[in-house]
Order: C-alpha cells, then sequence, then structure tokens
C-alpha cells in the first residue's frame, strides 16, 4: 500500500485555507466600499441664506426650509440658514455658487438679475387679487427663464409685503417730499418712485439705512411693514404712510449648478420643501394688523391714506413706469408684456 505524502497534504490545506481567507477579506472589503457613500452620494451641507430679521414671518419660511430639505432628502443634504444683511451681497454670492439657497426679495436681486425688478414696478397692480393671478400665471413662467439665464433656478415665489413709506416726520402727500433727504435703493423701481416724488434722494445699501435714519442723513425712506418693524428704522422713523406704491414679491432660489447636479428624486425633495405661494401670501398679510396694533400701542404712528390721497402719488408715478422697462433693459419687455396680457385677461374675467 502506497500512504499518501502527509507533509504535502498539510500545505495543500493550508494552501486552501489561506485562500479563502483571503477571499472572504476580499468579499468584506468590497462590501464595506459598496456600503460608503461615493463623493457624490456624501451628505451635502447647504446654506440657505436670508436678509429676514428676528420676528419677521420670513424666518418662519426660510427656517422650514431648511427643515425641510434635511427631512425630504433624507438627511442627503444637511441645511442651515444664513443671515446675511445685504440682499445685495447674497444676490452676489448664490450667482456665483457660494452659498446654495436663498430667500430673496426681487427687489433686492435686481442688481443681479435687473428683470426681476419689474415686478416691483411702483403702482403696478390695482388690487392684490390681480397681482396674484398674473404672477401666478404670466409672469412667473418668464421669471423662470429669466432666474436661469443668470445661473439661478426659480423653485418658488415667496412674500415680502407691500412697501409703503416711512418718515422722521408727517408725510402725506407729494409735497411733502419734494427735496426731502431720502434713502433711493439700489433697485430701479425705488429710484422711479422718489424721482416721481422730486426728492433730494440719497442712494445707499439697505445695511446702511438704519444708521442713516438715526443720524439723520436721510429723513424718510420706503420699507414693507413686516421687515419695518424688526428693524431700528420703527424707532428712528416713527411716522409709517400706506402709500401702497410697491408690492415686494420674494423667492426661493438655488445656484444652478448645484440645481442641475442633484438627482431627479433630490430635486423634487428640495423643490417640495418651499411652502406654495398662497399660504405665505396669506400668512404674511394675517400677521400684518397685529403688528401693527401692536406698533401703534407702543407710540409708532401709522397714517393710513385714504384712495383719493393715494392717488395724488399715483398720478405722478404712471407716466414713469415705462422707463422702468426701458431702462432695464434684456427680457425686461418680454416680462413687461406678459404682465400687461395677464392684466388684460384678468380684466376680461371679471376681475376674479
Amino acid at each position: 500500500m502506497i500512504l499518501p505524502d502527509a507533509g504535502r497534504s498539510r500545505r495543500s490545506n493550508t494552501h486552501n485555507g489561506d485562500t479563502m481567507k483571503l477571499a472572504s477579506l476580499i468579499v468584506a472589503v468590497a462590501a464595506l466600499f459598496a456600503a460608503s457613500p461615493s463623493p457624490s452620494q456624501a451628505q451635502q451641507n447647504w446654506k440657505v441664506a436670508s436678509a429676514a430679521q428676528p420676528g419677521s414671518p420670513l424666518i418662519g419660511f426660510v427656517e422650514e426650509v431648511v427643515a425641510k430639505i434635511g427631512t425630504n432628502t433624507k438627511g442627503a443634504i444637511k441645511a442651515e440658514r444664513l443671515f446675511i444683511g445685504s440682499e445685495q451681497e447674497i444676490a452676489q454670492q448664490i450667482v456665483r455658487g457660494r452659498i446654495e439657497v436663498a430667500g430673496i426679495s426681487m427687489a433686492g436681486i435686481a442688481p443681479a438679475i435687473p428683470e426681476a425688478g419689474i415686478m416691483t414696478t411702483p403702482y403696478l397692480w390695482t388690487s392684490d387679487a390681480e397681482r396674484d393671478y398674473v404672477t401666478d400665471n404670466h409672469a412667473l413662467p418668464v421669471l423662470r427663464k429669466i432666474y436661469e439665464a443668470k445661473g439661478v433656478v426659480l423653485l418658488g415665489i415667496s412674500e415680502v409685503g407691500w412697501n409703503d413709506v416711512v418718515c422722521k416726520k408727517p408725510c402725506l402727500t407729494p409735497a411733502d417730499f419734494k427735496g426731502m433727504k431720502v434713502r433711493v435703493g439700489p433697485a430701479l423701481s425705488s429710484k422711479i418712485f422718489w424721482q416721481s416724488m422730486g426728492v433730494n434722494g440719497v442712494q445707499m445699501p439697505l445695511s446702511e439705512l438704519f444708521p442713516a435714519l438715526q443720524s439723520g442723513l436721510v429723513e424718510a425712506a420706503d420699507l414693507p411693514f413686516p421687515y419695518y418693524v424688526t428693524t431700528p428704522a420703527a424707532q428712528s422713523a416713527p411716522h409709517y404712510v400706506t402709500t401702497r406704491h410697491l408690492h415686494h414679491p420674494s423667492a426661493f432660489i438655488i445656484n444652478k449648478r448645484i440645481w442641475d447636479g442633484l438627482t431627479p428624486e433630490q430635486k423634487t425633495a428640495v423643490q417640495s420643501a418651499v411652502p406654495d405661494a398662497p399660504r405665505m401670501r396669506r400668512e404674511v398679510d394675517a400677521s400684518i394688523k397685529p403688528k401693527m396694533d401692536d406698533f401703534k400701542a407702543k407710540g409708532g404712528t401709522i397714517h393710513e391714506l385714504t384712495p383719493a390721497q393715494r392717488a395724488e402719488f399715483v398720478k405722478l408715478v404712471l407716466p414713469n413706469q415705462e422707463q422702468m422697462v426701458k431702462e432695464t433693459g434684456g427680457a425686461a419687455a418680454e416680462l413687461w408684456a406678459a404682465i400687461q396680457k395677464g392684466k388684460a385677461e384678468f380684466k376680461a374675467r371679471g376681475g376674479k
């Protein structure tokens, strides 16, 4: 009988065992890499920028967007709110991709996207209902195209409210403003309104307004009430005059390069994080009267203009509306035409 070579058998068994261990190790490492996120799947950290001050209803909308981005993406994108006092700075940073998302007014972004300022044309709207109908059905498609051409995607329309006039003293008629030193904002709509009033305009960013009012460098400005009452302007310029000359639409936007890099599922998740426009409009409108009542209780003065008083402002501004379109250039004429078509359609429907 020939016996097997025991040494060779042991060597063979050892070799087979090592091979199996190596194979098991390879499988384990492969599983580890499969379970680990790739660079494209790694958690992203986003900033959602806004100039909204504490106490503003806009803060709630921004924080809702922040929370829902995280929830809707199941933690793949972690967002946090970032306060930046100048909307012009926000506009620059989001166009350059230094921040991902922003809630920014169309007046605030106008230096970067001038056509957006057309939505703030003084005395553009005859009613809230007209404004909402025309914006949602006619202006929004054109605005989306304009924003994308400038490197940002418009996720949804938001709301700031109406701009009224704030003064250090009562200023109830256009004549009261003649020659007055007034802060003129960077947006063309601000320039058009105040030129129509014949003021001594001082152009400055919003961040410089509050010390300017306090020092007397300017005596008046125009601001939306929800924002006004959360700032030092409420003490420096305690007279609030309801001219309702300019409506302040806002928008949630995202850098286009960031947007294009998202998966379809992530795009849906981010888009659905933005509250719907009708709800934001209702909540901003509902917040104003209690804030006005509180403001008056603390010594502030609100001058409610009658329709006849407001008409004195309107007749000075209307002849200058076309100047907005001409000076803006770009796609402003296309947006203006869409707005006018919408206004005519709204009227033909009986204003409903």
